[in-house]
């Protein structure tokens, strides 16, 4: 025997004796098994095709170095990498604005911007005065060895900051305007890389697929930011992020101070509160941050809407009246528990005077203010299932008053905000919750002309409510003129006709209703009753009398012969216009495709929406309506306005009713 053979011999490991384990299962420290004594490959290595080596056996290389763990095939495996992440490098910069056109835009770019969109999920301390000094990198936007995921990130970061510049702004100097470039950086970073699964493996990556929906939501394409944040959930749980001390993730930069625990709760709020708003399911029931209280969550109210709206989410999904009652209750009373861990600071009054827009102090107030609206906005979907029940039960004025009172919070601080800063585009969510809120003020308001005057409990606020509203409908007006918004003209439509219908409503305007059969019911023939029609869904009908609730297959389907305007963009909603000065309705049709909508909401005055042809033929085939209803579920926002909002919003309503006591049609 040679010396080297000697020598290797000696190095060699002893077995102890009894030993049947191979080298991959001992490496792995799993048992080893054999399915039958005579196989040659125990269980584990025949089920991940490794090549099952004895311990005993002598540690050659051709027996210990498997076609999975060979170094040429390492060495194969990052060479093949690299040249696909090249390739996607190669793809981004091509989509990138010449040097000079990025250096122009970065210098209208302000700092603001970039906060929005790193304080959410960024950051680890909760002190104020530790935000991002980071600014966008111009060297990062044009190097060509750059990581693929950190150059999109950087691309969706210049993105979302052109979303704060106002497009009638000119900038000289670039080949195209600044808002086709905005596009074109997202669409590109979002199509090579945050739906690319095989750059999902780490936190830089996942914080793309956050900035994509962040960018969705200020471009007010809410249902493609859900879509977005319900990818980053899955990759998240991937990475262990769900699991604390179990984490799985890689980080591509080891400076970036990205939060796992931060980032998860930031995904799993949003999630919740866009599928709550769109009447859509959540994926992460039962799951719960078990790390942080409230107070310890930067300030905001992530920790806290991450739990409660699971549990409304929850309940809105119990069909028994009574068990729902109680677990409104229980949450309500949690919310309240919750919210007092807060310090009295956070809900002291906005103070925007004196402050510059683009200052770190504007943006602090800006974001206090936007957690104000998340909480009174989970405060109004607890409580809105009960608003219209006519019954006087404690419980009912309860939820009557919490929604009233919660709606006026909403609206003052979208006041506050549009006010202050009308370009802004990080409180875009904002403006879809004003809408509910404004909707749910008119609407209680309606409602408590029913009322006797006794129980009229919202009389004397009424006309400072109607003057809030009025104030958020000059908002939503002017964010229309100055951006060419499609969604505030419609939220701006909806919002006037409601206030209009509320006024007659109040100057006397009521009657006895028609009654209705079941055959050929039409809302429109009763000048005194507002009925509010939700596709697949059925009507809310408010009267003198009270408010009821009547089922789809009651309540007709050939609304083509009426002229009036669709809101919403899906159909959802039409306000019909009065045939005789004295006669109003509120009706909602599905056969107005959303572009006929889209182009009387963009029009220059109310009485022009009416007044404009809409009138298109009735759509034989089923099938063919419902694809103009409902678009594509990516659609952009010109395609689908509310993006489900408003019939999210008809739908707690009317299964409220829906599951209340009924008598002889009354709700009671």
């Amino acid at each position: 025997m040679s010396a080297a053979s000697d020598e290797s011999a000696a190095k060699r490991r002893k077995v102890r004796k009894g030993t049947h384990c191979c080298r991959e299962c001992r490496r792995r420290k799993v048992k080893c098994t054999f399915a039958a004594p005579d196989d040659d490959s125990c269980i584990s290595c025949g089920r991940r095709g490794t090549k099952c080596v004895s311990q005993f056996a002598l540690q050659s290389p051709d027996l210990l170095l498997t076609p999975g763990i060979s170094p040429h095939s390492d060495r194969a495996r990052t060479a093949l990498q690299t040249t696909r992440h090249s390739k996607i490098t190669q793809a981004l910069l091509r989509a990138l604005p010449s040097p000079s056109e990025v250096e122009i835009l970065l210098g209208k770019v302000s700092r603001l911007s970039t906060l929005c969109y790193q304080s959410g999920f960024k950051l680890n301390s909760s002190s104020r005065q530790d935000l991002p000094l980071e600014q966008i990198a111009i060297p990062s936007l044009q190097h060509p060895e750059a990581h693929p995921v950190l150059l999109a990130r950087q691309m969706l970061l210049l993105a979302a900051a052109l979303q704060h510049i106002s497009p009638t702004e000119v900038i000289s100097g670039l080949d195209q305007h600044h808002h086709v470039i905005m596009e074109d950086l997202a669409e590109s970073a979002i199509a090579m890389v945050t739906t690319n699964d095989c750059l999902m493996g780490t936190l830089e990556g996942l914080e793309n697929i956050i900035l994509e929906g962040f960018f969705h939501i200020d471009s007010g394409n809410i249902r493609r930011a859900w879509l977005a944040i319900r990818r980053a959930v899955t990759t998240a749980q991937l990475l262990g992020l769900h699991q604390p001390g179990q984490y799985r993730f890689k980080k591509i930069n080891d400076k970036n101070d990205l939060d796992p625990n931060v980032m998860w709760i930031c995904i799993i709020s949003m999630e919740r509160v866009l599928s709550l708003l769109l009447g859509l399911p959540t994926s992460t029931v039962g799951t719960t941050s078990g790390r942080k209280s409230p107070s310890q969550t930067s300030g905001n109210l992530s920790s806290l809407i991450m739990q409660i709206t699971a549990r409304i989410l929850e309940r809105n999904q119990v069909r028994v009246p009574q068990q729902a009652q109680e677990m409104t209750r229980d949450i309500d009373r949690e919310l309240i528990r919750m919210t007092e861990q807060l310090p009295s600071s956070f809900w002291q009054p906005l103070a925007f005077a004196g402050l510059e827009v683009d200052s770190v102090e504007a943006f602090c107030e800006t974001r206090r203010a936007w957690d104000h609206m998340c909480y009174y906005t989970v405060v109004n979907q607890l409580h809105l299932p009960y608003m219209l029940c006519q019954s006087q039960s404690a419980d009912v004025v309860y939820s009557g008053i919490a929604c009233a009172n919660a709606s006026r919070e909403i609206l003052t601080r979208e006041i506050a905000i549009r006010t202050f800063n009308p370009i802004t585009a990080c409180c875009r969510i904002g403006d879809f919750m004003a809408l509910i809120a404004g909707m749910t003020l008119i609407l209680a308001h309606l409602a408590s002309h029913g009322q006797t005057e006794v129980n009229r409990l919202l009389a004397h606020q009424r006309s400072s409510d109607r003057a809030t509203v009025e104030r958020a409908l000059e908002c939503m007006q002017s964010m229309s003129e100055l951006h060419e918004d499609v969604l505030a003209a419609e939220c701006a439509a909806l919002l006037k006709d409601l206030l209009s219908i509320e006024g007659r409503a109040a100057q006397g305007y009521k009657a006895d209703a028609d009654e209705t059969q079941s055959s050929d019911y039409q809302p429109t023939d009763n000048p005194n009753a507002l009925v509010i029609r939700v596709p697949y869904l059925g009507a809310i009908r408010i009267t003198p009398e009270g408010i009821t609730s009547v089922p789809y297959s009651e309540t007709g389907q050939d609304q083509g012969h009426h002229a009036g305007v669709t809101i919403g963009g899906i159909g959802s909603i039409q306000i019909e216009p009065p045939t005789v000065p004295d006669r109003f309705s509120v009706n909602s049709t599905s056969d107005v495709p959303p572009q006929a909508a889209r182009t009387q909401a963009a029009s220059d005055s109310l009485q022009q929406q009416h007044t404009t042809q809409l009138l298109p033929g009735r759509i034989p085939d089923e099938v063919a309506e419902k694809d103009h209803m409902f678009p594509d579920a990516a659609a952009s926002i010109d395609d689908w306005v509310f993006q489900g909002f408003d019939t999210a919003f008809f739908d707690v309503l009317m299964r409220g009713a829906g599951d209340a006591q009924f008598d002889d049609g009354r709700i009671n």
